[in-house]
């Protein structure tokens, strides 16, 4: 399956805007993104080992945590999107 990568984050993936992943669930999809690319996970999690509000996860049109969050299954064909957040005053 592929992950989708925003230019925003392209610099921690050797500028790839889609990288190849292996996983049963949308944690184990993103704990190979970071496997094969692991300065990436420190832009995606907070120093509390928690997904970052920074960070929304889609699989397919579905933003996760409107689903089983981490625990959603991933099916063939399915494609999991990241889309940084924007913050600020």
């Amino acid at each position: 399956m592929k992950i989708l990568i925003p230019q925003y984050f392209q610099p921690f993936t050797a500028w790839q805007s889609e990288v190849d992943v292996t996983g049963g669930t949308v944690e184990e999809a993103l704990d190979d993104l970071f496997r094969q690319h692991p300065n990436l996970r420190p832009h995606f999690y907070t120093h509390w080992g928690i997904l970052s509000a920074n960070v929304l996860i889609y699989l397919n049109q579905d933003e996760v945590f409107t689903l089983q969050g981490m625990a959603t299954e991933i099916k063939p064909g399915d494609t999991l999107r990241v889309v940084p957040t924007v913050s600020g005053g």
